[in-house]
């Protein structure tokens, strides 16, 4: 006689949807479910900073992931007596297996977008209230300062203080006192929509004078942006299949361990309009650029440059490091490897085909020349790093 079905676990997904960052957490928990195993799943939309639904009172389940964003929700939570998995950053620290995203790797990630633009002058916008705005914001000043360059902030009112217009006001004036080009980090892509707002009302072109970056990806909110918006692409994803894991190791039985904490790095910049600007001094250097970003992956070499920009390959060298700080060859390799980078992130196109795509002459030559600059094989980055379909 065959044995009783096991019941399937009965889980609770206490996250929001009103963003984009809040739906990919959902869509990794589902990638794990259908990889691994069918859950019964109880979810309804759960705000920020909002109590926990009442509902959940009397809730029978087995485990919960949630939004573990405020002392009382983890109080609550507590009371429940289930395996709990966090997916909240806004806590400095949480009493459960806690998995989010690495704020301090968003921050170096934005910063080196921007100075890639080779700006001289930038801010940070954050929302004034979160922790992890403020951690965004001083690992986001800290690489600018590392540099030898400054990093302004724009500090925000609380929310009840001052209302949306007269703070987009305040925003507006406090742009026209920063030297320009300026290159703009948000804390998310709604404060980068701000930010775009108080640009318009301030008559600064973007990204001309300002480069505006945000952070989440969201892509309803950057295509409705006024230029598209640029932003840091987190891998929510992945965070939301890690803590599906997690939660079934410990409805399983297991204890939680260290290791069942961890912080997600971002997986690139998705550029659009609101970054698309290279503030260069140099006509030989800007045309070379130009040159290079429509190229960079059709194999092209130096000598390729200097046909399309007329000077000896020595001035040119000596300009590119003057400016860019890197010589014209290894800024090629730099974009050409940071294709390769998002392409096995984000897809699952053979290692051999990248190489094609790329501009490598080879799959094993792409592979030293990736695992020199990163310290892996792509094979490896791609196990870490890719969404998880």
């Amino acid at each position: 006689m065959p044995s009783p079905a096991k019941a399937r676990p009965r889980v609770a997904l206490l996250i929001e949807t009103s963003n984009g960052y809040g739906r990919d957490l959902l869509h990794g928990v589902h990638d794990w479910t259908r990889a691994s195993q069918s859950w019964s799943i109880r979810f309804t939309e759960h705000p920020l900073r909002t109590a926990l639904p009442a509902w959940l009172n009397h809730w029978e389940g087995d485990g919960i992931i949630a939004r573990v964003d405020s002392d009382e929700i983890a109080q609550a939570l507590r009371r429940k007596g289930l395996p709990v998995v966090d997916v909240s950053a806004e806590r400095a620290r949480s009493e459960f297996p806690r998995v989010s995203i690495d704020n301090r790797a968003v921050a170096r990630l934005a910063a080196e977008h921007l100075l890639g633009k080779q700006l001289r002058h930038f801010a940070y916008c954050g929302d004034g209230e979160s922790l992890w705005s403020n951690q965004r914001g001083l690992a986001f000043q800290a690489a600018i300062k590392a540099q030898g360059l400054r990093c302004e902030e724009f500090r925000t009112e609380p929310r009840a203080v001052r209302s949306w217009d007269a703070e987009v006001q305040a925003l507006a004036k406090w742009l026209r006192q920063q030297p320009r080009p300026l290159g703009l980090f948000a804390c998310f892509d709604g404060r980068a929509q701000f930010v775009l707002e108080a640009c318009h009302v301030a008559r600064l072109s973007v990204p001309e004078e300002v480069a505006v970056l945000g952070v989440d990806n969201d892509q309803l909110i950057c295509d409705l942006c006024d230029p598209p918006l640029s932003s840091v692409l987190p891998n929510a994803r992945r965070t939301g299949y890690e803590a599906a894991a997690i939660l079934t190791r410990l409805m399983n039985g297991k204890k939680p361990v260290a290791a069942d904490s961890r912080e997600i790095e971002p997986v690139r910049v998705v550029e659009r309009r609101s970054t698309d600007a290279l503030a260069v001094n140099d006509r030989h250097v800007g045309a070379a650029l130009q040159y290079i970003r429509a190229h960079a992956q059709d194999g092209i070499g130096v000598k390729d440059i200097l046909r399309a920009v007329p000077v000896s390959r020595t001035l040119l060298e000596r300009k590119f490091v003057r400016v860019l700080g890197e010589s014209p060859h290894r800024h090629i390799k730099r974009l050409k490897l940071e294709r390769v980078r998002q392409l096995l992130a984000e897809t699952d196109v053979p290692i051999a085909r990248i190489a094609d795509l790329t501009g490598f002459e080879s799959p094993s030559y792409l592979s030293a020349a990736f695992k020199k600059e990163t310290g892996v094989t792509p094979r490896s980055f791609r196990a870490k790093q890719r969404h998880i379909r």
